[in-house]
């Protein structure tokens, strides 16, 4: 399969785009910088991730959209994701590339009712605008005619361990106090999903199984 990545150079990014390479996959990195340090067997585009005629030039040819995405100055971007996810709806409409996986987190929207009483205050104080603007995005999502997947893993954590559970929001009844989710893990799972088109318009609870 061919994928198109955005934040290929971030932590998850760069093992999402290991995983799929050794696996026989085809990556397009599109980065800010031409001179962004990816993985040597990626083609690199350079470009806006906010501009759906760059996301669809790019795209053109591919099997999904992959966004692992993060927000490094909620200030200083605050509507980064939202905006990255309306560029991507509109992009599907020229490139037609309309399967697109992306790293959200558990605790945004819907999932933070579900959220034990340890967490969920830090998502209500110091994540509140990097979660409401991923909040936003989704709202779009949703109403797209994309053949999207949400993940939302716990707090992340740079362990080896690819063993996770992932369970569809509307299911998940028991999670832990405080879910934890290695980005190993995430970029399994936004693999798997995409290879095996799984989970298409759900959202998913991703964290690490002991």
């Amino acid at each position: 399969m061919k994928f198109l990545v955005l934040g290929a150079t971030g932590r998850t990014g760069v093992l999402f785009i290991k995983k799929a390479l050794d696996q026989g996959h085809q990556v397009t990195a599109l980065v800010r910088r031409a001179d962004a340090i990816v993985d040597s067997r990626t083609q690199i585009v350079s470009g806006d991730v906010t501009d759906a005629a760059v996301i669809a030039t790019a795209a053109r040819g591919h099997d999904a959209v992959i966004s692992t995405l993060g927000v490094k100055n909620a200030r200083r971007t605050p509507t980064l994701v939202t905006d990255t996810v309306r560029a991507v709806i509109a992009s599907a409409k020229t490139s037609g590339v309309d399967r697109f996986v992306i790293v959200s987190a558990f605790g945004v929207g819907d999932s933070l009712a579900k959220a034990s009483f340890l967490v969920g205050p830090i998502f209500r104080t110091v994540l509140r605008k990097t979660y409401a603007d991923k909040a936003a995005s989704e709202v779009l999502l949703r109403a797209s005619n994309l053949k999207w997947t949400l993940e939302y893993p716990g707090a992340l954590n740079d362990k080896d361990t690819t063993r996770y559970t992932a369970v569809a929001l509307e299911d998940a009844t028991k999670l832990p106090i405080f879910p934890s989710t290695s980005r190993a893990s995430v970029a399994e799972f936004l693999l798997h999903c995409a290879v095996q088109h799984t989970f298409i318009r759900q959202t998913v609870i991703v964290t690490d199984t002991k």
